[in-house]
């Protein structure tokens, strides 16, 4: 075997385990950013449904799955972000999947929250379409 011969198989076998290494890495893994995404409205469905006091474990298991994806996220171990977010989505759908089944709906909660006013509906009196000006 010739010297060039042995460079060329010792370059080539250097270059598969680098390959190997970088391939194993958080440089070349995508991000769960929709993962994450999907979680976050999961939890924030839950809580609409009241599943925080209607459901407290199971809501509870949803937050502290989010917490260690997000941690995890952080510190960019995006495979089990993302494990842990499939987790907390499950068990924020759980919880408000049993809220909702427990007799409460988005209908009977819409009064409790911060109301926007319809901008369809224009003005409510003729006084608040052009105010007074000042002289």
């Amino acid at each position: 075997m010739g010297r060039a011969a042995f460079f060329s198989r010792f370059y080539f076998i250097w270059a598969l385990f680098a390959f190997g290494v970088a391939s194993g890495c958080s440089i070349l893994a995508t991000r769960p950013v929709q993962e994450m995404s999907d979680t976050a409205a999961a939890i924030k469905a839950a809580r609409e449904v009241q599943a925080d006091t209607l459901t407290p474990e199971l809501f509870r298991q949803a937050n502290e799955w989010y917490q260690l994806a997000r941690r995890e996220y952080k510190f960019k171990n995006f495979k089990l972000a993302s494990q842990y977010a499939a987790q907390a989505r499950d068990y924020a759908e759980q919880a408000e999947f049993e809220a909702i089944r427990g007799g409460v709906s988005r209908g009977d909660l819409e009064g409790t929250a911060t109301s926007h006013p319809d901008p369809s509906s224009g003005p409510a009196s003729p006084e608040q379409a052009h105010p007074p000006s000042s002289p």
